[in-house]
């Protein structure tokens, strides 16, 4: 029980340092520089939470689990060009709302990048939570303290973004982390990992597509 303690704490103090470093900022006009800067914190810190215990991690790797990360990542890459094809700048939402921070929403390439990497991130600590801090757990309780967890640690988006936006996440985070942790715990993070990058393409590229917000 001290061990678990330990590592959820090792986990939250992680997670505190990464999200202070790039939540609630926008990145479309920043820098290179400080864009590979805080995609390069959100690889080091997975690794460092992955290392810890990595023979306890279980990661099934085939085509099928590979292919599809690699043909979201390919659309994820390509993104920002298609739905300029396709799509309509939201102007009327981004000029409307007031200090408005939702950046994936202009599908930019500095933004982007972060935003994968965070996506990474976030499935490390998942990892993490399932294969170390939960290891040995009766699954179902694995899952519903995986649920518990996950909402707990979105409901810290109240420090960050808009409160309504902080509670939709921490909601919507409910049924991904009962669905995401029964995956995860059969080896499948790569195919969470694509769902993860999925959601946010097809989310947010609804306001391109929807008059009222153009």
């Amino acid at each position: 029980m001290f061990i678990t303690i330990l590592n959820l704490l090792f986990l939250l103090f992680v997670l505190g340092i990464t999200n202070i470093a790039y939540k609630g900022r926008a990145f479309d006009k920043t820098s290179w520089n400080r864009v590979a800067m805080l995609s390069g914190l959100l690889v080091i810190c997975s690794f460092i939470l992955l290392g810890i215990d990595y023979r306890k991690l279980f990661i099934t790797l085939n085509p099928v689990t590979a292919g599809a990360l690699l043909i979201v990542t390919f659309i994820w890459l390509f993104f920002p060009k298609m739905i300029r094809l396709y799509g309509k700048y939201p102007s009327l939402y981004l000029k409307d709302k007031k200090r408005n921070v939702r950046f994936m929403v202009r599908f930019e390439y500095p933004s982007m990048t972060i935003k994968y990497f965070e996506v990474l991130f976030q499935q490390a600590t998942f990892l993490f939570l399932i294969f170390v801090v939960l290891a040995g757990l009766p699954k179902v309780t694995m899952i519903l303290l995986f649920t518990l967890i996950v909402a707990i640690i979105h409901l810290g988006n109240l420090l960050f973004i808009h409160y309504k936006w902080a509670l939709f996440y921490c909601a919507l985070s409910v049924p991904m982390a009962l669905l995401f942790s029964f995956m995860i715990s059969r080896g499948f993070i790569l195919l969470t990992t694509s769902i993860h990058l999925a959601f946010y393409l097809i989310f947010n590229a609804r306001y391109w597509f929807n008059p009222k917000y153009q």
